[in-house]
Parts: C-alpha cells; structure tokens; sequence
C-alpha cells in the first residue's frame, strides 16, 4: 500500500517524475522495471517527443540508481562480499571458488559484461553492488551502464509506446506483453538452476 502511494502520483507527472521513478525502481524494485517501462511507453511516448524524453529520464534516473548501488558496493569493500558468499553462496549455487572465477572474468572483461547486464532483468538492478566491490574501472563502468540501461528502457519504452497507440485495449495488450517478458524471464531462471543441478 505504501508503494502504492509513492508510485501512483509519479506515474503520471513530467520529466523528473520519470527520473524519479526509474531511480526508485533501481533501489526499491517494487514494480518490476519491464512493467513500469512499458506502462510509461504507453502513457508518455505517444509522438516522437514524448519518445525521446521517456527514454532520457528514464535512463538517468536509471544510471543514477546504478551508481548509488556502485557506491555501496565500493564502501563495502571486497572482503566482505568474500565473507557473504563463503556463508551463503551455497544457497544461490555460488561457491566461493566459482565466485572468484567468475569475479575474474568481470574485471577482465568489464564493458561488456557490464552492458549485457542491463539488459537481463533482476541481473540489471544488482550487478553494480558487486562491481563497486571489485572496485571497477568507472571509465568503463558507466559508460557501459549507460549504453546497457538505454538498449533496454528504449525497447520497452517502445513496445509501450506501440501498444498505447496501437487499436487494441492498451491496459490488456500492456498485461499481455509483461505477462509474456516474466514467463520468459522465469524461463531463463528455472534453465539456470537446472543446467546448475544437472551433474556433469
């Protein structure tokens, strides 16, 4: 009820509404960022304008989100997700050793992993806690981030923007489309945790 309340009036205001918004979703994700994106596609992106706006806020308040989650990450420091994995790993099928690997693998290719992190979702909101703790390069961080939250705003901005001025019912096309984004969302999930299971 709570959220409702935070969210209900920024759904429908301007350009700082839109920045205000994606930057709640990146740290409080209540509303998860495909539903919110696609119902600001149809509320806001009616013309080319309103388009490029929507997208604009939305990637700032996004990239703002981000780097609050990277600063955390760098006030925490590397020993103390170390500590968390080592205690917990097992139950997200993540051992200490895997981690370190995996860990290297990010620093070596951080731009990249980095982009295509912002357009997974769940992986988009946290990634950057980790990559402040490894102590990433900004240089490449957020430019990355950038690049990566505008690919994915833009798309769903504009499957938004097509289902709102498309002939159909918006609000039923709008719960289809998301319907359709989770269920292959938990798709991609339940592969990961059964190739993760599957002995070798």
């Amino acid at each position: 009820m709570m959220a409702d309340t935070i969210y209900t009036p920024l759904l429908y205001g301007g350009f700082l509404s839109i920045v205000a918004l994606a930057l709640a979703e990146k740290l409080v994700p209540v509303i998860p960022s495909y539903a919110l994106l696609v119902f600001l596609g149809m509320t806001h992106a009616s013309d080319t304008k309103g388009f490029i706006s929507t997208v604009a806020a939305s990637a700032l308040g996004s990239m703002l989100g981000t780097l609050v989650w990277y600063g955390v990450g760098r006030l925490a420091g590397r020993n103390l997700i170390e500590v968390w994995i080592d205690k917990g790993g097992r139950y997200v099928f993540l051992p200490l050793a895997r981690y370190r690997a995996l860990a290297e693998l990010y620093e070596r290719h951080t731009f990249w992993i980095t982009l295509t992190a912002q357009t997974i979702p769940t992986v988009r909101i946290f990634l950057a806690m980790p990559a402040g703790m490894l102590g990433l390069n900004l240089r490449l961080f957020i430019p990355a981030s950038m690049l990566g939250i505008v690919i994915w705003n833009t798309s769903l901005i504009g499957i938004g923007a097509m289902v709102g001025n498309s002939r159909y019912d918006p609000l039923y096309s709008g719960l289809l489309v998301v319907a359709a984004i989770l269920c292959f969302e938990a798709a991609i999930w339940h592969s990961m945790r059964y190739r993760r299971r599957r002995p070798a």
